[in-house]
Order: C-alpha cells, then structure tokens, then sequence
C-alpha cells in the first residue's frame, strides 16, 4: 500500500486546474483522467486533451513515491465535498483501486493504465521571464475580442509577435480589434510570431491567476506554447495558420475626437441598450457641440417597443457633429477592460472604424467597426 496525504484545498486547487482541459466523454478514457505523482514529499497533477496540457503541483506528507492515472469528474466531486484539512490518498494492495479519505469518510476509484497517457511536450530550451501582471492584463484586454464562430482559423485565437523591445497582442472577429503592446527588454526572439487557440488563452489565465509571483516565464517549443510559474506549467498547441495584416485596418487619421467619462458611458449605453432591437444590439451616438444623445437603435422592419436617450458632457471635443452606431456589447466588454477615468473616441465618416483609447493605457486601442444606420444605407 503507498499512502500519503495532502491538504484538501492543496488537492482541490490542482484538480481545478485540470478541470478546464480534461475532456469528461473522451473516446479515449485515459484523456479523462489525471496523473497523480507524489515525488519527495510533493504532489504533481498532469492533465490534458491533446491541444492543452498542464503540470501543476503541491506539497503534502507521503511516505513513497507513487504515480497513478484516475477520472478526473468523479475525484473532483468527491474532494470539493470533503472538510478542510488533510485529505488521504493510497493505492490499496489489490493494485486497481484508489483510496481517498479522509476520517470515516472514504471513496475508491479505479485506476487506469499510467502508461497509455500522452507524453506532455518538454519545457523549451529558451525561455523568457516577462511580468506576470502586464501579461494578464494583455491577454484579459484582447481575449474578448477573439472570434468564436469565424470560418477563418487564424482569428479563432489570438496572435502574438516578439518586436524590438516589446510583445504584441493582437485579437480580431472582424467586426473588431483590440491590439497592446507590453514594453520587454531581451526578447531574444524577435521576429517570432504565434497564434494562441481562444481555449488555450482561459488555461494560460487560470494559471496565471492562480499564482502570486511577479514574473511568469514563457517560451515556445514543439508548436506548443510554454507558460510557466511555480505553480504549474501549461503547454498549449498553437495554431497553422497565418494572421491577417491586422495594421491595415487601424486607421492614422480622423476627422473626429471626443473625450468622455468611462464610468458614465458605459452606464448610458447599457441604459440605451435595454431599448435595442434584439437583433441589432445597437446603440447611435450623436455628437452636437460640447455634448452626446446616447439612444437606443431599433430595426425599421421591428414593431415599435420603446426607445431611451441620454445626453452627457464631453470632457474634449473636434471636428464638429457626428453620428455613429455601434454594437452595446462590444462597448460595454471594451469600457470593463479600460483604467482612467476618460475614453478617447476618434471617428471619421460613418462606416469608418471607430478607435477607443484611454490617456492611461498608452499601450492599448481597440478598434470597433461601426453599425450602418438607416439614414447612411
């Protein structure tokens, strides 16, 4: 019998991690499982589906080394009902069931061949330590903006280039684009460009969030990207395909320029929206000297349901008057992921892509595409 025992929010914390990649109905049974190893006291959790894979690890008390493959679904069920405190793990004699304990409560599980699960990609030679915090935020700020039901594979992630001096992230659906540049030192890789899959992205969060250091360490090897920090490492397999020429679409000029609170434009926007056609989830902007009419936008073939306007101070304006529709949803996901007090908005004709800024977040824009109004059709 190899026994040992580890804290209940120790164990639950690593299970957690592996939840969001271990496929509960996989054809393949040992891809719905994990892999527990304990090693000189520790406890390592592998997981992963093919396309994301993860190692994670704890501390705990065991006597032995031991290393045994279990279902994910029903382990993490049992363990997140169990008390605080040491939960105890152990191969009975009989060598095909799996112990977990703790006082009189107790749950077996069968255990499955360790050695039909997949190799995990080993870590790359080169790595690169970048802050832990402006990488979160990089990813927080364009993940929303990756397209979720494109026919183009390359926008169903997220590109990423090592420049002189700095990373780029890139995210577009083609309605919309959201671009930061996070300032790094010693690259080493210039030149190198990746395209991270959407689900990949929330793995390299959760684990990101999940840790407390002040650098994470990356890299890229074997098609997979390599994200690292004391609690686990995560690999996720990037995408083939090529990333389209995202610079043509920001425009350098425009004739138009607002500047508006944050915190009330969202808030007037969301009220606007509430009176939106269902299918057009729009809300028009009318700039008219020193103030803006926020108001609902229905569908002309929509029964009437009810209409709502705003109208606010802008902090700073040019150009003249204006009118813009555009998607609530997508200003209201853009305005969350924004600091500072004030939003820069610069337009010019009707269908020209709109640019959102903010005086604090000089390394960020997001362009939006803008909706087409009855009056421009």
């Amino acid at each position: 019998m190899k026994a040992g025992a580890v804290e209940k929010d120790t164990l639950l914390g690593l299970l957690q991690l592996a939840q969001g990649i271990v496929e509960k109905r996989s054809l393949n049974p040992i891809l719905s499982a994990v892999v527990l190893t304990a090693s000189k006291g520790d406890l390592e959790i592998q997981a992963t589906n093919m396309e994301e894979s993860i190692k994670a690890k704890g501390s705990g008390s065991f006597q032995e080394d031991l290393q045994v493959a279990i279902p994910l679904n029903r382990l993490g069920d049992f363990v997140k009902e169990l008390a605080p405190g040491p939960v105890n793990l152990e191969i009975l004699e009989e060598g095909n069931l799996f112990r977990v304990s703790q006082g009189r409560v107790w749950a077996h599980l069968p255990i499955l061949p360790v050695q039909e699960f997949p190799t995990l990609p080993l870590e790359p030679d080169v790595t690169l330590s970048i802050s832990r915090e402006g990488f979160l935020k990089a990813l927080s700020r364009t993940f929303f903006s990756i397209a979720t039901d494109s026919i183009s594979t390359a926008l169903k992630g997220m590109f990423m280039k090592w420049e002189e001096g700095k990373m780029v992230f890139v995210s577009t659906d083609g309605h919309r684009l959201s671009l930061v540049e996070l300032a790094q030192e010693g690259l080493g890789q210039e030149g190198l460009e990746v395209i991270i899959p959407r689900k990949g992205i929330q793995e390299i969060r959760r684990l990101l969030e999940r840790s407390s250091e002040d650098e994470v360490r990356v890299g890229v090897v074997q098609n997979h990207f390599y994200g690292s920090t004391e609690e686990g490492e995560v690999f996720v397999r990037l995408l083939d395909a090529k990333y389209p020429s995202y610079q043509k679409v920001i425009p350098q000029d425009f004739a138009y320029r607002m500047v508006i609170s944050r915190g009330e434009f969202a808030k007037a926007v969301r009220r606007a929206s509430l009176f939106s056609s269902e299918r057009i989830r729009g809300v028009k902007l009318e700039v008219r000297d020193s103030s803006v009419i926020i108001s609902s936008l229905s569908g002309g073939d929509e029964p009437f349901s009810g209409a709502a306007a705003e109208e606010m101070e802008l902090l700073d304006f040019s150009g003249g008057e204006v009118r813009l529709g555009l998607n609530a949803r997508y200003v209201l996901e853009l305005t969350a992921v924004l600091e500072g007090e004030e939003v820069v908005i610069e337009a010019g004709d009707p269908l020209w892509p709109v640019k959102f800024t903010s005086p604090q977040m000089p390394d960020y824009l997001h362009i939006v595409m803008p909706l087409q109004l009855e009056e421009e059709a």
